[in-house]
């Protein structure tokens, strides 16, 4: 038989166990990730365009450690940040979501299409498209002039009393012009001429970043007839009532120009005349 104080005393031991037991904490066994996936398995950006954004969810929903991270196959394409995707150039990217636990991931494809330009919008490099030729083929689709800024006043085509040969009149032929007589005139020392004044052209854009465009050329004989169709002739562009030279050869004295007041075009001399000069560059 306990007594009283026996007994009281083995209730006390009994209820201090069970209240230590009862509020001891405990720590919680952890949530391991199982997976994740996007809310988008394909996107679909415009090239210098707005940004889009991927949802990650992470499975299970009480996993433990949430953290993902993101990058891009491709950062020229798209960048990556949060989930927010940033378009760059034209192409195809895959950007992933990878889970910090358990290194789970998912991708979707980003595709960035080619920003579509209209006659008289500002080009990529400043200036204003003025040709468009509907679709992309020999690695270009649309002509851009060069900015008013970039306009030379008096200058020679080079070359007088040589016919340098191979240039053509046609749209497309303006680098391929320009290539052949800046070649020529190199090499037998002829400087400051239309060609090469278009051929080392840089215009610089600053925009998020800086872009340096360097491949500009002597627009041909029916390039520079489209810009003064398509821009002049809309009071648009910043050009002169003058005459400007194209990059079409017409015989060993003479070159195409055309008055950009009325929009005759003839050959002229190549010798001392001087006439304005705008570069244009294709993309």
């Amino acid at each position: 038989m306990f007594s009283k104080k026996g007994f009281f005393a083995v209730c006390l031991v009994i209820l201090t166990a069970l209240l230590i037991t009862g509020c001891a904490p405990t720590t919680p066994m952890p949530v391991a990730v199982t997976g994740v996936t996007l809310d988008q398995a394909t996107m679909t950006l415009t090239a210098g365009g707005a940004t889009g954004t991927l949802v990650a969810t992470v499975a299970p929903a009480n996993a433990t450690n949430q953290s993902v991270t993101w990058s891009s196959s491709a950062p020229a394409v798209a960048t990556v940040a949060n989930g927010v995707v940033t378009p760059g150039i034209a192409d195809i990217t895959g950007v992933t979501v990878t889970t910090v636990d358990g290194g789970f991931t998912a991708t979707c494809i980003v595709i960035v299409a080619a920003k579509v330009y209209t006659i008289g919008e500002t080009g990529p490099a400043g200036g204003l498209i003025f040709y468009d030729k509907g679709s992309v083929s020999d690695g270009w689709r649309y002509l851009e002039a060069a900015p008013a800024s970039t306009e030379w006043p008096g200058i020679q085509w080079g070359s007088y009393g040589t016919f340098i040969g191979g240039t053509q009149t046609g749209i497309g032929a303006g680098q391929s012009n320009t290539t052949i007589i800046v070649t020529w005139l190199n090499s037998h020392s002829e400087t400051g001429r239309a060609a090469q004044l278009c051929n080392d052209l840089t215009v610089a854009v600053y925009t998020e970043g800086v872009y340096v465009y360097t491949d500009w050329f002597l627009p041909s004989k029916n390039e520079l007839n489209q810009m003064y169709v398509n821009l002049k002739n809309n009071g648009v562009g910043g050009f002169a009532d003058n005459y400007y030279w194209s990059s079409s050869e017409f015989s060993a004295d003479l070159a195409s120009l055309q008055s950009f007041s009325n929009g005759y075009q003839t050959p002229y001399t190549k010798s001392n005349n001087t006439y304005r000069v705008r570069a244009i560059r294709a993309f």
